[in-house]
């Protein structure tokens, strides 16, 4: 088939849940990752003719398209900030909203290069990963319950060439961490098995349960948790940011009071409430 006409049966197949522009740009993403072609090649190449071998590793990604599951998964690729990173569906494909929590904290805490950071329910590895990078001199530490979450977190810092501690731990037992920290960062499970209607099915058949839901009537599991972790764990002057829900913001603005100060509250990129900041209080005297 010429590549020109593979387009066209690629749209076709994907029109009940695709835009034109969205196949278009699945297929040249596929064409750059099976066979690093330049998105032009459909352009300059029309009557190009694919292989067997070729066509079949596109239909291969197009039937895993056509079930909804997510293109990272069948490439088993995705990008988060400036690194490129390996998931499967042992760990969430990491999201906009959470390269801007990474922003949030290397552009609040970078000014310090010695600095003692832990990031808790690290799945593939995106934040701490990120925040060696864009400081290497900190010292990054990440934990899951997950082992094929770690295992797949453990390959992606290799691939990246980053120093990093990581540990198979449930923060839902953890109590001491055995030094201080300047940082704790967490994207922890924080959707409501009600919310499950309004999600997209490439999410609820595909990504891990584990790492997205918490129970119906204890929204803030994990928030509480890590936070009564934090009050133990973080240094005098220590900070919490975490990526939240937005429909429980001032439930947990108002359990961090208890015990955190200076708060501050963060939209995304949709103008969403998505992350949250908190200082450790000073100790009382």
């Amino acid at each position: 088939m010429k590549l020109i006409e593979y387009r066209s049966y690629f749209r076709t197949a994907l029109k009940p849940f695709h835009s034109i522009e969205e196949s278009d740009d699945f297929l040249k993403r596929l064409l750059k990752f099976y066979f690093d072609w330049e998105p032009i090649k459909i352009g300059l190449e029309p009557n190009y003719i694919l292989k067997k071998k070729e066509e079949d590793q596109l239909n291969n990604a197009l039937r895993g398209l056509i079930q909804q599951e997510p293109l990272q998964y069948i490439t088993g690729r995705t990008y988060f900030l400036n690194i490129e990173l390996e998931v499967n569906k042992s760990v969430l494909i990491p999201r906009p909203e959470t390269e801007e929590l990474v922003q949030w904290v290397l552009e609040s805490e970078s000014h310090e290069k010695d600095k003692s950071i832990l990031d808790i329910g690290t799945g593939s590895g995106c934040i701490p990963i990120s925040l060696k990078q864009g400081v290497p001199n900190w010292r990054v530490s990440a934990m899951d319950v997950s082992q094929k979450a770690l295992d797949v977190a453990i390959k992606n810092a290799k691939i990246n060439t980053v120093s990093i501690e990581f540990y198979l731990e449930d923060i839902l037992s953890k109590e001491l961490w055995g030094s201080g920290l300047d940082v704790i960062v967490s994207n922890p499970p924080y959707v409501v098995p009600s919310e499950k209607e309004e999600m997209q099915s490439n999410v609820l058949d595909y990504e891990p349960e584990l790492a997205l839901f918490v129970p119906e009537d204890n929204p803030l599991l994990f928030y509480d948790k890590i936070i009564q972790f934090a009050e133990t764990n973080l240094n005098e002057n220590g900070v919490l940011y975490f990526e939240i829900n937005p429909i429980f913001v001032e439930e947990l603005t108002s359990l961090l009071k208890q015990s955190f100060e200076s708060i501050e509250v963060r939209n995304d990129f949709l103008s969403r409430p998505r992350m949250i900041r908190a200082s450790k209080s000073k100790i009382k005297t």
